[in-house]
């Protein structure tokens, strides 16, 4: 029985596929990407709530690799945190927070510096009460 040897080309190239294949395949677009809390925070409200959060999240950021951080419950239905989303360019922007009422699963970012510059800019006065709401109750 013959042994056929493999020329150092072609075992490269088996080599690079094996390696290549799977890490092309997390970063294909459509594969799905789940919005995660980065810091074990998340213990701290309890599963319920983390689900809701990171649906709520991902809904309105429309960003399944969201990475959600420092959460904590603020009396019976209000959770605060922050969260770091992509840019078009695929980068991290950095962390902004947001808030999450549960009675009415609504959910509102932080708004930065821009998006409050013109009081008669669509949406201003929902931005500003988010705003004052995080603020108010979610810094120390």
């Amino acid at each position: 029985m013959a042994v056929r040897r493999l020329r150092s080309s072609s075992f490269l190239a088996v080599l690079l596929c094996a390696v290549a294949l799977p890490s092309a395949l997390l970063l294909a677009p459509g594969i799905a990407v789940a919005v995660t809390v980065e810091d074990g925070t998340d213990k701290a409200i309890g599963a319920e709530s983390t689900r809701t959060v990171l649906a709520l999240i991902e809904q309105h950021l429309k960003s399944p690799d969201a990475k959600v951080t420092v959460l904590r419950r603020i009396g019976p239905s209000l959770i605060c945190g922050s969260v770091n989303v992509k840019n078009k360019e695929g980068l991290y922007t950095g962390e902004r927070g947001f808030v999450v009422d549960l009675s009415d699963n609504s959910f509102g970012r932080v708004p930065d510096g821009p998006e409050l510059l013109s009081s008669r800019s669509a949406g201003f006065d929902t931005k500003e009460r988010i705003r004052q709401i995080y603020f108010e109750k979610c810094l120390d």
